[in-house]
């Protein structure tokens, strides 16, 4: 049996890569919620061709205005967040985890791109699952589990697989001798 955690708000989903083989392939999920009524998060690893000012209409001239945008997931492309560590902000959303914050107002955004020393991520999009599906999917192990959130992940500018990788190796135990040990850890 399966051991299914009651929530995984606040903590990493890593895909299994020899089960899920769609959008959601090597894939990095930080969960902002789950409760009974489903689940939301946001995908940390997928880069779209988009650039910021491409996205986001009236943007003031950063520097940060090329950077490139991440799919969140694929609910909802009108749903854009900036995931960031700037807690000094003015209104800085919601603390997903200790020092790490989402928000969605344009006036925090500005605010987190006009500082440089403020990490950030802008995502467009989310992954959603409706009441008991994400359960499902931890029936059929698609999903690892993992409670070391930390900025290395979140902010990473590695390619998706390797943010992939290393949040496996984060994880530890079997995941990490897997990816040290494997070209391909679905393989086993």
């Amino acid at each position: 049996m399966t051991n299914i955690p009651d929530s995984t708000r606040g903590k990493l989903l890593i895909s299994n890569s020899s089960v899920i083989q769609d959008f959601f392939h090597k894939s990095v999920v930080l969960m902002v919620d789950h409760d009974d009524d489903g689940a939301f998060g946001l995908v940390l690893n997928k880069p779209t061709d988009q650039t910021m000012e491409s996205l986001i209409k009236n943007l003031p001239d950063t520097a940060y205005a090329s950077k490139q945008v991440f799919s969140g997931g694929p609910v909802d492309n009108m749903f854009v967040s900036i995931l960031h560590n700037g807690k000094q902000t003015e209104d800085p959303g919601v603390e997903i985890v200790p020092g790490i914050y989402m928000a969605r107002s344009f006036d925090t955004m500005i605010e987190v791109l006009s500082s440089d020393q403020i990490q950030f991520r802008v995502l467009q999009g989310y992954a959603g699952w409706s009441s008991g599906q994400l359960e499902s999917e931890f029936e059929r192990l698609s999903w690892v589990v993992s409670d070391l959130v930390d900025e290395s992940i979140v902010f990473s500018e590695d390619e998706s697989e390797v943010v992939w990788r290393e949040a496996l190796r984060n994880k530890g135990g079997i995941y990490k001798y897997f990816v040290d040990h494997t070209k391909d850890p679905s393989l086993n």
